[in-house]
């Protein structure tokens, strides 16, 4: 049987805005995309956060169909978190046109001993004090990996630098890499990023692609992965959870007693890539929910003949 992964992210209701049109109050927020995600590769997702009591049911019920486990979601009275986002005609850029902390500004992470006892504990995009939370209840995990935003490097570097001390894996966009190490170049910023704690760390350059860094023994492999050619991207909302998610997923399969192999890294980044590629054709989660396991592994074996060379 393959590890248990506990997710833990914002669950949110979403209006999308690209140049391609729009999309109001959509299932969003970083956990569902990375939990959607995970499934697709694991049969033990379970997603953890808090929602509101106007957290419409069809969302719930759509997440559970898929098999992600919903059952340690709190509810609470009061307003669900919610993101208004726009982007510009070059998509790798947006702006936040308003964001609603909700519920989940005074929710309590306190996990059942059930989850407590995950083997794979991925935090993605939520303050990093909150992430702390799950890798401090998770402690007995094997692996664990966490996604950062720059507004949290430049405004709470204590609580980056603490986290970055305590995973496995660190995953970052250029920018986000590059502000943390104080460069302008991305390879070095990999670097830094390995030597403030975690063994492994992704950079991920958006359309041009991602790098993975390892440290072992003294020594850093490098792992470049390119990109999936999207002819007519829609909505880049989730991607990089989506991303982390199906990383996450894969690893369950090979975590190796908390020492995946090298070559496993190099394919969870492959499978990775690809999801988050095809959340990116339609708005907000549809691409996830459409995505079956009979398709990945099609747009993987394209994916390899694209990138395979003797």
């Amino acid at each position: 049987m393959s590890a248990r992964a506990v997710i833990y992210g914002t669950i949110a209701i979403d209006t999308l805005i690209t140049p391609g049109g729009r999309a109001n109050s959509v299932l969003g927020g970083s956990g569902p995309y990375a939990a959607l995600a995970a499934r697709l590769l694991t049969d033990r997702a379970d997603l953890v956060g808090v929602v509101g009591d106007d957290f419409p049911a069809e969302f719930t019920q759509a997440l559970e169909a898929r098999g992600v486990g919903m059952r340690h979601v709190d509810r609470a009275a009061g307003k669900t978190f919610a993101w208004t986002g726009e982007y510009e005609d070059d998509m790798n850029n947006r702006r936040s046109v308003s964001t609603l902390e909700g519920v989940q500004e005074t929710w309590q992470m306190n996990l059942s001993q059930e989850l407590r006892e995950s083997e794979l504990a991925v935090a993605c995009n939520v303050t990093p004090r909150l992430q702390l939370r799950l890798v401090e209840q998770c402690s007995g995990a094997k692996f664990t990996m966490a996604d950062f935003m720059e507004s949290w490097i430049l405004r709470e570097r204590d609580y980056v630098d603490a986290l970055l001390a305590r995973v496995d894996l660190a995953l970052m966009n250029d920018s986000e890499a590059r502000v943390f190490a104080g460069t302008d170049d991305s390879i070095e910023a990999g670097h830094a990023l390995l030597a403030a704690g975690p063994r492994y760390a992704i950079v991920k350059h958006g359309s041009a692609g991602a790098t993975l860094f390892h440290r072992e023994e003294g020594e850093t492999r490098i792992f470049r992965c390119p990109a999936w050619p999207l002819i007519h991207p829609q909505d880049p909302t989730g991607a990089g959870d989506s991303f982390m998610g199906a990383f996450a997923g894969y690893l369950t399969s090979c975590l190796n007693d908390g020492a995946p192999a090298w070559e496993d890294m190099k394919r969870a980044m492959a499978i990775a890539t690809v999801v988050a590629a095809a959340v990116c054709e339609k708005f907000g989660t549809v691409s996830l929910f459409a995505l079956t396991r009979n398709e990945l592994a099609h747009r993987l074996a394209q994916f390899h003949a694209m990138t395979a060379w003797d």
